[in-house]
């Protein structure tokens, strides 16, 4: 009679054992087989196919110490510790925080100044093997850089270097904290004794401070904040009438409509 009594729940208990022994087998399957997929990579930056050779150019290479931001926060270029400084296009810096970070070694193609610490940047390889190129044509309109829009930045510390653009022209600093001031040429001209390198600066202006680094376009500089005057932010409008006002469309010189 026991043995009839207790068949069943000897069989049901049976079967509640295979099914956690089948979902077991089940579930270490599916963590193996996860185990087995790849990590995902970075995408590859895509780019359209190279118009010109640019195998003739002259080759840099170094380790990035920063970006050079504008001061609306896009990438123009890069400070290598060597000092030299990569100026590029406003398409190739989007793409460099893509393929570089400072800290890695980068390999540049491009045009080296003369008498001047910078290159044109025409190719940028970086420590993976990803590369970026200026496939723009010669006609094509370069974009420019909008006027710089957000808060007030200060920015005190010790001069590093002279910042250049493209056509080897002062326009600013670099600080050794890696901020980036812009003061525009003719004030860096009229400023010089203000802008050697070692030499302690304080400058306020409208700019970005964040992940990137910091740049500025001062507004107010000097060799600390009781010496500072005031200066026209480089990226000020020139001096006339604002668009849309009675004014604007007034050729000086030239006649008017009664």
């Amino acid at each position: 009679m026991d043995i009839y009594r207790h068949s069943p729940c000897r069989l049901l208990a049976g079967v509640f054992v295979a099914a956690s022994l089948v979902g077991g087998s089940a579930h270490a399957a599916d963590r193996k087989g996860a185990v087995q997929h790849p990590a995902p990579s970075m995408p590859a930056v895509a780019q359209p196919a190279l118009v010109f050779d640019i195998a003739p150019l002259p080759v840099t290479t170094g380790q990035v110490t920063q970006y050079i931001l504008t001061a609306s926060g896009q990438v123009s270029g890069l400070l290598l510790a060597d000092g030299t400084q990569v100026f590029c296009t406003h398409e190739l810096g989007d793409s460099l925080p893509g393929i570089v970070r400072p800290g890695e070694q980068v390999t540049v193609a491009g045009l080296k100044g003369v008498g001047r610490p910078i290159v044109r940047a025409y190719a940028v390889t970086g420590p993976r093997g990803q590369r970026i190129a200026d496939v723009r044509s010669a006609t094509a309109v370069a974009p420019s850089d909008s006027p710089s829009i957000g808060p007030d930045v200060p920015v005190d510390g010790t001069i590093l270097a002279p910042l250049y653009d493209m056509q080897g022209k002062v326009q600013g600093v670099i600080m050794r904290d890696h901020s980036v001031i812009y003061v525009g040429e003719t004030n860096a001209a009229r400023l010089a004794a203000w802008l050697r390198p070692g030499a302690t600066l304080h400058a306020i202006g409208i700019g970005v401070a964040g992940e990137r680094g910091t740049a500025i376009n001062a507004r107010e500089i000097g060799p600390d904040i009781s010496q500072a005057i005031h200066i026209e932010p480089a990226d000020a409008p020139p001096p006339g009438a604002f668009p849309g006002s009675s004014g604007y469309d007034v050729i000086p010189g030239g006649s008017t409509a009664e």
